[in-house]
Parts: C-alpha cells; sequence; structure tokens
C-alpha cells in the first residue's frame, strides 16, 4: 500500500470518528433546559404562601410581612401546604408558629422551600403544641434572618 494510500484512509477515519462524536444542531437543540436550582419552580416574589389544601390547592393566603394572627387572611388554622417564595438574603426563613402572636411551638421553613402535605410535618418540641402536626395548626408566622 502507498503512503499516500494510508495517509488518506488514516485521515478519513479520523474525520468519520471525529464526526460520529460530536451532536449534530438538531441534538442540541433537543437537549431539555436544566431544572431550577432547589426546589425553586417560580422567581422570588417576597410572599408566603398557604393553601386551605394540600399540594397548593383550595383558597390560598399570602403574606410579604409577620402576621401575629392569620386569621388576617382567613387561614388560621385552616393551612394544610405552604410555600416560603421570599427572596434570597437576610430574613428570608420563616418561623411558622403553633400560637397567635409568634406563641407556642414553631417550625422553620427555609426561603424557597415548601410543604405539598402538612399532615406529615411536625412543630419542634419547643412550646405549647410542639410535635403536632403542622396540618390546620398555624396561627402566626414571622420572617428570620436564620432557622
Amino acid at each position: 500500500m502507498s503512503k499516500n494510500r494510508i495517509t488518506f484512509l488514516l485521515v478519513t477515519a479520523l474525520a468519520v470518528a471525529t464526526v460520529g462524536l460530536a451532536p449534530t444542531a438538531a441534538q442540541a437543540e433537543e437537549a431539555p433546559a436544566p431544572a431550577p436550582a432547589g426546589n425553586r419552580a417560580a422567581a422570588a416574589d417576597g410572599y408566603l404562601y398557604a393553601w386551605e389544601h394540600a399540594w397548593k390547592g383550595g383558597r390560598q393566603a399570602r403574606w410579604s410581612g409577620n402576621s401575629a394572627n392569620w386569621a388576617d387572611q382567613n387561614m388560621r388554622n385552616q393551612a394544610s401546604s405552604a410555600l416560603n417564595n421570599g427572596f434570597a438574603g437576610a430574613y428570608d426563613d420563616v418561623l411558622l408558629h403553633w400560637g397567635l402572636s409568634y406563641g407556642g411551638a414553631s417550625y422553620c421553613l427555609p426561603n424557597g422551600a415548601d410543604l405539598m402535605d402538612m399532615r406529615f410535618d411536625h412543630f419542634r418540641h419547643d412550646g405549647a403544641g410542639g410535635g403536632e402536626a403542622l396540618n390546620d395548626n398555624i396561627s402566626s408566622h414571622r420572617w428570620v434572618n436564620n432557622c
């Protein structure tokens, strides 16, 4: 075999291998977009959300600041799911409280986190209501710097 023919075959083989490894334009366009970091589905808007039913169903309430009594949104002891959609930074976590005026046991909902079915989430043992399920048991909340 001549030297030119061997060179031609090697160059051709290398070109075929390179083309086979590189994705086509169609393959690159079909790649799914990366998922959002954490469990954030929506951009932060600065609110704590609560829903009457699990999985964000039923009536919805929202607060941008503290609430000493969830009756202000007709949600006291009625929430079954929640979302902390606050802005990241200082005072971005939320303490959910069993009692009025930030009293009783608490539960920390970190920034960007949600609780889809609060029957399975319980207050810490740090006051009245400790150990009870959050479902239909939240009376107040406050934004805190760190849980």
